[in-house]
C-alpha cells in the first residue's frame, strides 16, 4: 500500500438491503388465499473500510451479517444500494465478464468448514481449482507446488494435498478454506464468523493465523 492509497476507503457500501420473497408456492396462496410474504434480511446497511483494515461487524444471530457478507461477494444481489470497491460498481461488474476479474480480488472464507468443501475432492483438488479457474495456473508441477506453498503459509503441509477432508479436524479444514481463498491473491477477504463452528481451543490459532496473512499480504 503506497501513500496514496493510505486513508483511502477499498471498499464503500450505501444504503444496501436485501429482500426474500418467502412466500408459499402460487398455488397454495391462490387456494389458501394467503398474501405474499417478504423478509427484509437487510436494510440501509451503509460503511466504509480502508485499505489493509479490519471492519467487524457484529449483532445477534439472524441479523444479516451473513447475507451482507454474501452481498458483498456477490452470491446475492442486491434489493436496493450497492457497493463500491476500489471505485467501481462492484454488482453491476459481477453481471459482466469484468466481473471475473473482481472475483479474484474478493474472496469469502465461510462459516462452516464442514459445508465449504466439497467432500469428494482431495485437498490438492480444492485449492488448486480457483487457480485453474481463473487462468493462474493450469494443470501441472507448477500448480502442485503453489498447492504446497498455500498449505504451509495456513500452518499445514504440502504432504495433506492427496488427503480428503473428513481426515482432517474442524480447524484443519478451516485452514484449507483460508488457502483456497488465498490462492487468487485476493485484496479483500470477507470472512463470515470463520471461527464460530470451531472449539475455542481452535479458534486463537486460526485468528491468528489470519492476522499473520493479513500483515504479510497487506490484506483488508
Amino acid at each position: 500500500m503506497n501513500a496514496a492509497q493510505a486513508g483511502v476507503p477499498l471498499v464503500e457500501v450505501r444504503d444496501l438491503a436485501k429482500t426474500f420473497d418467502v412466500s408459499a408456492p402460487w398455488l397454495n396462496r391462490m387456494i389458501e388465499r394467503k398474501p405474499r410474504q417478504l423478509l427484509n434480511a437487510v436494510d440501509g446497511v451503509s460503511f466504509e473500510i480502508e485499505r489493509g483494515k479490519t471492519l467487524a461487524l457484529v449483532g445477534e444471530s439472524g441479523c444479516g451479517k451473513s447475507t451482507v457478507a454474501r452481498l458483498m461477494v456477490g452470491l446475492y444481489g442486491p434489493t436496493r444500494g450497492g457497493m463500491q470497491f476500489d471505485n467501481q460498481d462492484a454488482h453491476a461488474a459481477f453481471k459482466t465478464p469484468e466481473g471475473r476479474t473482481l472475483r479474484r480480488r474478493i474472496q469469502m472464507i465461510f462459516q462452516d468448514p464442514y459445508a465449504s468443501l466439497n467432500p469428494r475432492w482431495i485437498v490438492e483438488d480444492i485449492i488448486g481449482e480457483p487457480l485453474r479457474e481463473h487462468g493462474i495456473l493450469s494443470e501441472g508441477p507448477a500448480l502442485k507446488q503453489r498447492v504446497g506453498e498455500l498449505l504451509q503459509s495456513v500452518g499445514l503441509s504440502p504432504l495433506d494435498m492427496p488427503k480428503y477432508p473428513h481426515q482432517f479436524s474442524g480447524g484443519q479444514r478451516q485452514r484449507i478454506s483460508i488457502a483456497r481463498a488465498l490462492a487468487t491473491q485476493p485484496e479483500f477477504l470477507v470472512c463470515d464468523e470463520p471461527t464460530s463452528a470451531l472449539d475455542v481451543s481452535v479458534q486463537a490459532q486460526v485468528l491468528n493465523i489470519m492476522k499473520d496473512l493479513q500483515r504479510e499480504q497487506g490484506l483488508t
